[in-house]
């Protein structure tokens, strides 16, 4: 009869070996078998101080902690809380909580209100369960509009942001080489007019990038 410690030596060995094989840095052949994850809930560290509320937006400090979802900068919204965690005696990390990515119904910002022109941009934290069409002071995202009815705003929270994000057209007004035409410039005073003018028009297209990325939650 086979001994139970080389039993368990030869799974150990042959688990060894599948682990490998997967962390390996090499172009396959075959198919494998990928690791998945079917949950779209996820367990991260409570930050100091915090007792974490169910159904609230929850985002990570940059240290990678649980914190509430407010306007605030260095934060990044990773879905809701699943969980009430009490922290509030506690240090960073002490305790965890699960946290749920998906598409909610959310309240929907009295004073800067979401509208079906929304649908496919990004909305942003108004407060810890509330979304607005402004970015606020910080431009915290909440997440991608799905639809948005008398009720509140779908929103798909915790997803990549590029998940059904519209394209944004940006029309560009400055021209490239707009001053090369040096027979048309016969003095110093008209080269700087059209310098002047291209660099106004440069401005403009700056302006219109930022704000198609800040739609898209890409810039602040």
């Amino acid at each position: 009869m086979k001994h139970p410690f080389k039993s368990l030596l030869a799974l150990t060995a042959i688990a060894a070996l599948a682990i490998g094989a997967f962390n390996a840095h090499a172009t396959t052949t075959v198919s494998i078998t990928i690791p998945r994850r079917d949950s779209n809930v996820t367990k991260y560290p409570v930050s100091a101080s915090l007792k974490t509320l169910i159904g609230t937006f929850a985002a990570l400090n940059s240290s990678g902690n649980l914190v509430e979802a407010t306007d605030a900068s260095a934060i990044r919204v990773v879905g809701l809380f699943l969980q009430e965690v009490d922290n509030s005696a506690g240090n960073a990390g002490d305790l965890s909580c699960r946290v749920e990515k998906g598409l909610y119904l959310v309240k929907n910002s009295a004073t800067n209100a979401l509208t079906s022109a929304n649908i496919g941009r990004v909305c942003w934290i108004e407060d810890n369960n509330t979304v607005s069409s402004s970015s606020g002071s910080n431009g915290a995202v909440a997440g991608i509009v799905e639809e948005v009815t008398t009720a509140g705003v779908w929103v798909w929270v915790g997803l990549p942001y590029n998940n059904g994000v519209a394209p944004v057209t940006v029309s560009l007004t400055s021209a490239q080489n707009a001053t090369s035409a040096a027979v048309d410039l016969t003095t110093s005073e008209a080269l700087a007019n059209a310098l002047k003018t291209n660099y106004n028009a440069l401005q403009v297209d700056v302006a219109a990038i930022k704000a198609a990325l800040v739609l898209h939650g890409l810039l602040k």
